[in-house]
């Protein structure tokens, strides 16, 4: 649990001040009739901004509004930018107007400050601090005692009262001393790990379901470099005209026409095969109990496994029977069950004489593939590669977009119910409709990676080093009553709004939740007689991860923080992490975009523009932060900036290309069409390979 203040959270000045004077009106209208409390988030109707903002989405006229939208308690949190300026370069600051048009007067206030925490679940590897026998929670809250916790002797032999830290309830507990917690993470276990699998390797199971119809002939002249990784891949010595194995004389090497024909022209099929037999060397070398199986489909599904068994074949005719495919999953678990140190020498031997074939059954795969994976161990994965849209058997996206989404979204509840994290990986140029396959990943905890045909290695690598490191992972943060969340689901707040509980599934090593805290509006802070807002000095915070890790074990980790509450922002900021304000403000534009709201996706960028341009001189790391975004987001905002103006008839966009994990930028420039009404939907289903590179970019921003 970081906190991007560092030690320190902020009460703003302006927050304290409004207290302060409702206390006292109060105090002096005491005897009087109840004056009428202020509404939070009360907000006049001519200054209702987010309706009209949906109506300019639609392709409707709209007035301007003569306002802006009203924060909930005049916190200085809150920063104004207005929608003329979205068309500006946000690293140059020149001007770039896209027909000549400009943006209409809207006017924006987005929340930002330094009260961001980010819990990084790469944790869970670590052993905890301490191992407690036992964890005590509070009767009301349900928070935990804590290393801060302050407990005083009851009347009644070995029991103490503690008043929570987080809602001050008066809890009688009979504490056993050895119990009591004396650091910040603490750990307790509720199923140890079961005997037979305490020394074990890591022998989960790994699935490459990848993608062999027609269009993954298309070629690439792909750069020396590469090829040159390639031929190391394949075992041939550099500067050599004749095939010359180095690790063995049996393999065919007779489909990789990039090196018989002396061209560095590689077609995305035998990308594939190279990139996936490079992660099996690295899995023999690093994993070898590792069990790996081989699924491919076109117009119908190979399901070579462990290459130690016969192929078997799932016909056209069998593509719509969900039963079957599942049933035929299930029978045949079989099919994995070697470690890669025995089935390595046969699983890239199959590999290179794979050849493409037909349509796109990716639907009908990646269910088989799931299924195959019904007895393997929690922590299992699917990498699921393809060029292009599933257009056979269930899940065809060109048939049923709505039945495809419900198919997709089902397939990712499955996975995450088993512990099966799916990633799928795809070209840049290629349409695979990551709007709906978005949802798979997104539920079973996996990744999507845009690559183009140079980078392929490097994206096989980072979904291989990054490992499931626990599933069925609930998590919950409490803070103290005066604080809550803000832009979070209501139906996850619990205890006057001060606790969040989210149901996780799986994590990765690099799973990364961040949330947006504040103080609560100054009329309910008011209330709260037990807190001298002038004089409090600390508050505690905790975050509660329940979990079972990939060799059986259950658990429940707590991590408490102690944080100094100060109202001096320009001291903050000096010490402040601003990569965290940043990182979380690149994800609530991403959620914006998605949601269709681009406008206020963009002024979401502006704002931690603004934001992060006035503290970049506060230390030389602020500063590299502050280009660092500004280079990162000129491409997300283009696309934004292109999409906002798809009202305008016929017009070429200039459209930026795809954002890798890094965030590191990748240019391309593709013409798209527009016509005068079309909706996002609309777009997005005739533009598929233009609005695959936004999706992306979506689902990156919004998981980085």
């Amino acid at each position: 649990m970081e906190f991007a203040g560092n030690k320190y959270i902020y009460l703003s000045k302006l927050k304290k001040e409004k207290v302060r004077k409702i206390r006292k009106s109060e105090k002096e209208n005491e005897g009087d009739a109840p004056m009428p409390m202020a509404i939070p988030n009360a907000q006049d109707p001519k200054d209702n901004i987010s309706n009209k903002l949906n109506q300019y989405n639609q392709g409707n006229m709209m007035q301007k509004p003569g306002g802006s939208v009203v924060s909930d308690d005049s916190d200085d949190a809150y920063l104004e930018v207005n929608a003329k300026d979205f068309n500006i370069d946000l690293l140059n600051s020149n001007i770039q107007m896209n027909n000549q048009q400009a943006a209409p007067d809207l006017k924006f206030k987005k929340a930002i400050d330094t009260n961001v925490c980010v819990i990084r679940h790469s944790s869970l590897e670590k052993q905890p601090e301490e191992q407690l026998g036992k964890l005590y929670k509070c009767g009301k809250c349900q928070a935990y005692l804590n290393k801060y916790s302050k407990l005083n002797p009851n009347s009644e032999a070995d029991k103490y009262e503690w008043k929570c830290e987080f809602c001050f309830n008066i809890n009688k507990l009979k504490i056993e001393k050895n119990n009591l917690p004396k650091c910040e993470t603490i750990e307790t276990c509720l199923e140890p790990v079961p005997q037979q699998e305490q020394n074990l390797e890591d022998d989960s199971s790994l699935i490459f379901c990848f993608d062999i119809s027609g269009s993954m002939c298309q070629s690439y002249n792909v750069g020396r470099a590469l090829k040159d990784k390639f031929n190391k891949i394949l075992g041939i010595k550099p500067k050599q005209s004749t095939y010359q194995n180095i690790e063995s004389d049996d393999f065919d090497f007779s489909n990789y026409d990039f090196n018989q024909n002396n061209t560095n022209y590689i077609s995305r099929l035998d990308l594939v095969k190279l990139s996936i037999e490079n992660n099996i060397k690295s899995l023999l070398k690093n994993s070898p109990n590792v069990k790996v199986g081989i699924v491919s489909f076109g117009s119908e599904i190979e399901v070579k496994g462990d290459c130690l068994s016969n192929v078997m074949i799932i016909k056209e005719k069998d593509m719509n029977n969900e039963t079957k495919i599942k049933s035929l999953g299930v029978e045949n678990t079989n099919l994995i069950k070697a470690p890669i140190k025995q089935s390595s020498p046969n699983i890239i031997k199959s590999l290179r004489a794979t050849e493409e074939n037909g349509s796109t059954a990716l639907g009908p795969a990646v269910l088989f593939s799931l299924s195959l994976l019904n007895k393997a161990k929690v922590g299992s994965r699917i990498f699921l590669c393809t060029d292009g849209m599933s257009n056979l058997g269930i899940g065809d996206i060109s048939e049923d977009r709505e039945k495809a989404k419900d198919f997709y979204v089902n397939i990712g509840n499955m996975a995450k119910e088993k512990g099966v994290v799916i990633s799928l990986i795809t070209f840049e140029d290629s349409e695979s409709e990551i709007e709906i396959l978005k949802n798979m990943v997104e539920y079973s905890g996996g990744e999507i990676i845009r690559v183009n045909p140079n980078e392929i290695l490097d994206g096989f690598n980072d979904l291989l080093e990054n490992k499931t490191l626990a599933t069925d992972v609930q998590m919950k943060i409490n803070l103290n009553k005066c604080m809550t969340f803000r832009d979070q689901d209501k139906k996850d707040l619990t205890n006057e709004f001060s606790s969040l509980a989210k149901k996780l599934g799986n994590v990765t090593r690099e799973t990364e939740n961040y949330y947006e805290l504040k103080f609560k509006h100054a009329t309910k802070l008011a209330e709260m007689n037990e807190i001298d807002f002038d004089q409090l000095k600390n508050l505690i915070f905790q975050t509660e991860i329940s979990y079972k890790n990939v060799k059986g074990g259950k658990y429940i980790r707590v991590i408490t923080k102690n944080l100094i509450v100060s109202d001096n922002k320009e001291e903050i900021n000096k010490v402040a992490n601003m990569n965290i304000v940043s990182t979380l403000q690149i994800q609530k534009s991403a959620k914006l975009a998605g949601q269709g709201d681009l406008m206020a996706a963009q002024a979401q960028i502006h704002v931690a523009r603004n934001y992060l341009n006035r503290n970049q001189f506060s230390n030389m790391n602020n500063q590299r932060i502050f280009y660092q975004f500004n280079n990162n987001m000129n491409s997300f905002h283009n696309n934004l900036n292109s999409m906002n103006n798809m009202n305008y008839n016929m017009m070429n966009v200039n459209y930026m290309g795809n954002m890798n994990r890094n965030y590191n930028m990748n240019m391309m420039n593709n013409n798209m069409m527009m016509n005068n009404n079309m909706m996002m939907n609309n777009m997005m289903m005739n533009n598929n390979i233009s609005n695959d590179h936004l999706n992306g970019q979506i689902f990156q921003l919004s998981h980085t």
